[in-house]
């Protein structure tokens, strides 16, 4: 995908590895750079995100789709899961639109994540878009603790993994309400990032 910022920059897929505690790879996350046409600059999506279209953010995740099919018999084969980034721009057009629907649904392995600043998390099952969401797509809630977001979409069950954020784990693992609380996450998976370095597990 071409996005137009003060120049042209064109977007570049990776997998980043997610490992359980025993080093053992779980799934793959699929994230985007950005990068100059010359090569000479290169940025993280979060930098780029805001500046994009919707348009633009249709394009992006139709692209994460297409990489998805061309490796599917990868994740199928090895049992892994894949995690794509779904925007709050892109949530409505995925349940409107049958064709994007479709295209997302067709692979048993995706897990749609929703970040921590997604508008009306606090909301949980009220919100209709998320509630939805999570009817038809498994959801993971990605950087849980990295802001203010409350505990209500979690404790009403609409995700199938929590991430937890490495500051909030280094801030609150010594705390005496951690453990209760990392028991009472209603979810059928937890994952960490790993405080020691930036694998994540």
């Amino acid at each position: 995908m071409i996005a137009s910022l003060d120049e042209l920059y064109h977007s570049e897929l990776f997998f980043l590895p997610v490992m359980d505690e025993n080093a053992r790879l779980v799934g793959l996350e699929i994230i985007a750079t950005f990068a100059a046409e010359d090569g000479a600059v290169r940025m993280p999506t979060e930098l780029v995100a805001p500046r994009l279209s919707v348009e633009e953010q249709y394009c992006l995740f139709v692209e994460k789709l297409a990489l998805l099919e061309t490796c599917q018999h990868f994740f199928i084969q090895h049992k892994l899961i894949a995690w794509l980034n779904l925007p709050p721009a892109i949530s409505d057009l995925l349940l409107l639109d049958s064709e994007l629907f479709s295209r997302a649904a067709r692979f048993p392995f995706l897990e749609l994540a929703i970040n921590e600043n997604y508008p009306g998390l606090n909301q949980g099952k009220n919100n209709e878009t998320l509630a939805n969401l999570a009817m038809h797509f498994p959801l993971m809630l990605a950087n849980f603790g990295a802001g203010e977001a409350s505990t209500k979409a979690i404790f009403d069950g609409l995700f199938k993994r929590v991430m937890l954020d490495k500051n909030f784990i280094q801030q609150r693992a010594e705390m005496i309400s951690f453990e209760p609380f990392m028991h009472a996450i209603c979810c059928p998976d937890l994952l960490q990032l790993r405080v020691a370095d930036d694998c994540r597990y």
